[in-house]
């Protein structure tokens, strides 16, 4: 008589708490170090040294027009308008070759140790 609902009540115990737990890991992660900057200005990029894994990445474009940060493996892009800043994804530990793929003569490489 009681099966179903006591099976159900159970099952609620279990799955509720699974649930809420899979909500929580989904949570922004936030950078843990400095701000770093990548300028854009007479369409080119300038590229910070000693840039580390968690430092906030910002792109800013000091140029009249917008242009784009796309890494040459095709992860990821990203517009900027001009006069506009723009936080980069963070990124693991690598060398980030990059380009505007806008002005595809605008290169760069982002080092993050």
């Amino acid at each position: 008589m009681y099966g179903n609902s006591v099976r159900a009540f159970l099952l609620a115990l279990i799955v509720v708490p699974v649930l809420a737990g899979c909500g929580s890991s989904s949570a922004e992660v936030t950078p843990s170090g400095k701000t770093v900057e990548i300028s854009i200005a007479n369409f080119t990029f300038t590229v910070p040294e000693g840039t580390m894994q968690g430092d906030l990445i910002q792109l800013r474009n000091n140029d009249d027009v917008a242009h784009n940060f796309m890494p040459l493996d095709d992860s990821f892009s990203l517009d900027v308008a001009a006069g506009q800043t723009v936080d980069l994804p963070l990124l693991a530990t690598g060398s980030y070759p990059f380009h505007c793929h806008i002005h595809p003569n605008m290169m760069g490489t982002l080092t993050i140790n």
